[in-house]
C-alpha cells in the first residue's frame, strides 16, 4: 500500500518593513516566482514585535522556506534558483 502524496504549498516566511528598498526588489521575485508555482506567502513586519525587530533589523529582507532558512540582505536575481529550489521546483 503507497503512501498519499503531500499536498501541502510550500511555506514562505517574508521578514519585512515598510520603505525598505530591497524588501521591494525581493517581493518582486516572489511575485515573479508566485506566477509559477502556488506557495503559502506569510509576510512579517518586524516593526510589529520588538524582538523580532532586534533580531532582523540589519539582515532584511530575509525569506525563509519551510523553516529553512534561505537568503537574506540583499538578494540578487542571481538567487532566484535557490528559492526556486526551496519551493521544490
Amino acid at each position: 500500500m503507497s503512501e498519499p502524496l503531500s499536498t501541502s504549498l510550500p511555506q514562505v516566511t517574508f521578514y519585512t518593513k515598510a520603505g525598505c528598498h530591497l524588501c521591494e526588489q525581493a517581493r518582486e521575485m516572489l511575485d515573479n516566482i508566485a506566477a509559477e508555482i502556488d506557495y503559502e506567502l506569510t509576510e512579517i513586519d518586524i516593526r510589529s514585535d520588538p524582538a523580532l525587530f532586534e533580531q532582523y533589523r540589519y539582515r532584511i529582507p530575509v525569506i525563509i522556506i519551510n523553516t529553512t532558512y534561505v537568503v537574506e540582505g540583499r538578494i540578487e536575481y542571481s538567487q532566484e534558483p535557490d528559492l526556486r529550489k526551496g519551493m521544490g521546483m
